[in-house]
């Protein structure tokens, strides 16, 4: 059998498709059949059964860990039981597990396969007007008042996010061992950021540690009859509010521009506060947080496109110092 490394991507896939239809033989869905749905980081199908559609994700190893993927299936069935947000529901394989370690001869290592129901509608992206940011609000809200209420249950991960490298990835840019920039002023501006995130990190109050989705962008909420629904809770951990809104009104930014967003800003705050207090904190350091992430991500993976990059980036965090204010990042 050829090695899986040495296969070509179309041959990877035929040989997973085999893996996947053998992993659903541990569901009672009647009579699945799978199609192929697309593969950027995970791996994706849509499942026919029964008359009902379904999506099976099979998580690229070492993506995330089984703890994650288990800790993702234990909210979203609470989110389920307890609350009206229009999530995924998890299926249990026949054995009661909510993700499955998935092995295959010729296939090296476990593929984590989780079996969702499938969300009809359209992605929230194309559809950014006020009246939506505004329900976009309503829905962090309601996903965060049950973050802070739900007794988490044994299982679930005790992982924080509580610094702009939360995953143990390597810090190639920032602090006295850093390696992938030489000495100079972009260092010492990337360094000024670094120490600007984490003081915003630590001052957070400890008590607004929750569970929250952490990549709850509009491009992983899908809009059915006026409702929003959202999905891929992969990256369900511990962490804080403004963290949270963070993330997602910085992808609001670079998916909109410096004029529209304030406006969409200011609906997905008025729609956060009909039901929950605002943060305390502001977003804008976290903001600045993720491109750090981003910046480092790159000095690991295209160290290649590091330095242009960085001269990219450098005059959002120059205006950040001045202003306070985090301008529409480079694409």
């Amino acid at each position: 059998m050829t090695p899986f490394d040495r296969l070509s991507p179309r041959g990877m896939l035929r040989r997973l498709r085999v893996l996947a239809e053998r992993t659903l033989d541990q569901y009672d869905l009647p009579d699945p059949a799978i199609d192929y749905y697309g593969f950027e980081t995970n791996l994706m199908y849509r499942v026919r059964a029964g008359g009902s559609w379904y999506m099976m994700r099979l998580a690229s190893p070492g993506w995330r860990t089984l703890v994650d993927l288990q800790s993702e299936a234990l909210w979203l069935e609470a989110l389920a039981r307890d609350t009206t947000v229009g999530a995924p529901r998890v299926i249990p394989a026949r054995d009661g597990r909510h993700v499955i370690p998935a092995t295959h001869p010729g296939v090296p290592d476990p593929w984590n396969v989780t079996v969702m129901t499938y969300l009809p509608g359209r992605l929230l992206g194309h559809y950014l007007t006020e009246a939506n940011l505004e329900r976009m609000g309503a829905l962090f809200a309601e996903l965060h008042d049950h973050g802070a209420m739900w007794h988490r249950p044994p299982g679930f991960t005790n992982r924080r996010f509580d610094h702009w490298l939360s995953r143990g990835e390597p810090d190639l840019i920032t602090g006295d061992d850093a390696c992938a920039l030489p000495p100079g002023g972009a260092r010492d501006t990337i360094d000024r950021m670094h120490r600007l995130v984490k003081a915003a990190y630590a001052s957070i109050d400890p008590g607004d540690l929750r569970v929250i989705h952490c990549d709850l962008w509009h491009d992983n909420i899908k809009i059915h009859n006026g409702a929003l629904c959202p999905f891929d809770f992969e990256d369900t951990v511990l962490g804080y509010r403004a963290h949270d809104i963070a993330m997602a009104m910085l992808d609001l930014l670079e998916s909109t521009d410096e004029q529209r967003y304030p406006r969409l800003l200011a609906a997905f705050r008025s729609g956060y506060q009909a039901s929950l207090s605002w943060p305390d904190d502001p977003i804008e350091p976290f903001q600045i947080g993720r491109l750090l992430w981003k910046l480092n991500w790159i000095a690991n993976e295209e160290p290649e496109w590091l330095s242009q990059s960085i001269d990219a980036h450098l005059p959002v965090f120059t205006a950040f110092e001045r202003t306070g204010r985090v301008v529409k990042p480079p694409g």
